[in-house]
C-alpha cells in the first residue's frame, strides 16, 4: 500500500522565510552597491528553492509498504525500513532534530532498530499506523 506525503502550510512559510531573507539581503547589496544583478539572481534562486520546497518535493515523497519493508521515498533519496526492526510510532509536534522525510509540521516518528528514528508525514495517519501495527505483528509472529 502506498502513503502519498501530507501537505499543509509549513512549506509555504519556509519559502516566505527564504523569500524575506533573500529580499532583505538583495535590498542591501542593492543600495550599496546600486547593482540589480543580486536582486536578480537572488529572486531567481528563491524561484527555484519554491519551486523545488512547495511544488516539486511533495509530489516525489512516498511510503510504501512492501512485502518484507517499509520503503521511504522522498525525491532520489530511498530508506528501507524492515519490519522485523520496527519499534513503534509516535506522533510528533514538528520540533524534532533528525532525519526527516517529512513535508509538513505535525508528522509521525518512525521507531527501528535500537535507535533508529525517521520522520515522515503520510496523508492518512490513521491508517497508516494501524498497517504499521500489523505489519509490525505479523513480523512479531513469523
Amino acid at each position: 500500500m502506498v502513503f502519498n506525503a501530507k501537505k499543509d502550510s509549513f512549506r509555504w512559510w519556509i519559502s516566505g522565510f527564504v523569500f524575506v531573507v533573500y529580499g532583505i539581503v538583495s535590498l542591501i547589496i542593492y543600495l550599496t552597491e546600486k547593482d540589480l544583478r543580486a536582486l536578480l539572481t537572488l529572486g531567481s534562486i528563491w524561484l527555484l528553492l519554491s519551486f523545488f520546497i512547495v511544488w516539486l518535493l511533495p509530489r516525489t515523497t512516498r511510503y510504501t509498504f512492501l512485502d518484507d519493508h517499509l520503503l521511504c521515498q522522498c525525491m532520489g533519496i530511498k530508506k528501507r525500513i524492515y519490519y522485523n526492526t520496527f519499534n513503534k510510532v509516535l506522533r510528533s509536534n514538528g520540533m524534532y532534530a533528525g532525519w526527516k522525510m517529512s513535508t509538513a509540521w505535525k508528522c509521525l516518528i518512525v521507531r527501528y532498530n535500537k535507535y533508529d528514528e525517521l520522520l515522515i508525514s503520510p496523508e492518512n495517519e490513521a491508517e497508516f499506523i494501524a498497517l504499521f501495527e500489523s505489519k509490525k505483528a505479523e513480523s512479531v509472529e513469523a
